[in-house]
């Protein structure tokens, strides 16, 4: 399967080793291979600028802002994959208070390597104690107790649940989206911000799978298969006994729960809001674009209705409510609900308070 390489060529490796000797030292400098996943065709090399002299700053005014911002990242990363570790000095100390035991962590960075480049979070690198001798009495200045309860695991999101798949041997990098997006569609899941969260829909499809076919609704017998893939297409099995050795018990599974699955019908989320026609209170329906309203007398009645979310935040520029919509692909925006019969021409991807903001930052960016 075709996946982003973390292989360059040796050119670049030698202009790497070049540039880094010559701007940070030669201690600086360690040549890094680093190990592909297993089946990948990396074929192509991993991502990375052309001429290494040609430094983010030294060409930032032929750029536009996010064009150097993006420059400076795969830059800095490509240098920094080269580089040598960075070394810290670590301290842990054990405080004991009567019949309690207290922990402390510090670092202290002695050789920058990579971080000469490329720092994710700075607030990380220096966490410093204080000198201290074992057995030394330390004053209490201020206690500050905290509870913590048991959370549960936060739900995945595309990029979590993706890593998790990945872990598990469960698909290939081409199958990924496609699987999130089937998923999405057949509405088993939705989206709330980034988090993926099963829908009514989804819990009774997923139990009812569980509950019928425990063999293969399992991550280990998912791993299994593709590995089984893997060795037909590598002419190591041969693809009539594998599919032989699956199919002679799930169908025997598949028969008892034709026969044996009830019929399950989902109940419908009545709303608040009458049919302008019959009266009756409309129901929740999905349809390709999200939900929306219908009638439940239908066929004898086919009124339906969008349903339409708003925000707190008032339009910025008449003061009118802002309706949140989806675009055909999916993807929120925000529009006055004065655009466009009243008069009103606004209309955003971001919420307005969010806009107000960015306007703050920039203009104090510029001061």
């Amino acid at each position: 399967m075709r996946t982003d390489s973390t292989r360059i060529s040796e050119v670049a490796r030698n202009a790497a080793k070049k540039q880094i000797e010559e701007v940070y030292g030669k201690n600086y400098y360690e040549n890094r291979y680093y190990k592909t996943k297993a089946d990948s065709q990396d074929a192509h090399e991993g991502v990375r600028p052309t001429y290494v002299e040609l430094t983010p700053d030294s060409i930032k005014s032929n750029l536009t802002n996010d064009q150097y911002k993006l420059y400076r990242l795969i830059y800095n990363r490509f240098i920094a994959s080269q580089m040598a570790n960075a070394v810290f000095d670590t301290m842990a100390v054990d405080i004991d208070a009567g019949e309690y035991n207290f922990k402390s962590n510090g670092q202290k960075l002695k050789f920058k390597g990579f971080m000469a480049v490329y720092v994710e979070n700075e607030e990380e690198i220096n966490q410093s104690l204080p000198e201290l001798e074992v057995g030394e009495e330390l004053k209490k200045e201020k206690l500050e107790p905290k509870q913590s309860f048991t959370e549960p695991p936060p739900r995945y999101t595309e990029a979590s649940l993706v890593k998790t798949l990945e872990e598990n041997g469960i698909g290939r990098p081409s199958t990924y989206s496609p699987t999130i997006t089937t998923i999405l569609e057949r509405r088993y899941i939705e989206k709330e911000q980034k988090q993926l969260v099963p829908t009514e829909l989804g819990r009774v499809v997923n139990n009812l799978l569980i509950n019928s076919f425990e063999d293969i609704m399992n991550v280990d017998f998912t791993a299994d298969i593709e590995k089984n893939f893997d060795d037909i297409a590598e002419g190591k099995e041969e693809w009539k006994e594998i599919i032989r050795e699956f199919y002679k018990p799930f169908s025997v599974e598949l028969e008892k729960a034709q026969k044996e699955l009830e019929q399950v019908q989902l109940t419908e989320e009545v709303s608040d809001v009458p049919c302008d026609k019959c009266g009756r209170m409309m129901v929740v329906k999905y349809g390709r674009y999200g939900k929306f309203l219908a009638c439940p007398g239908y066929p004898e009645c086919k009124n339906t209705k969008p349903i339409i979310e708003t925000i707190k935040e008032p339009c910025p520029k008449c003061g009118g409510k802002i309706q949140v919509r989806k675009s055909k692909k999916g993807r929120k925006f925000y529009i006055c609900e004065n655009n466009p019969n009243n008069g009103c021409d606004y209309i955003s991807w971001n919420k307005p308070q969010k806009e107000k903001e960015a306007k703050t930052k920039k203009a104090k960016s510029k001061k």
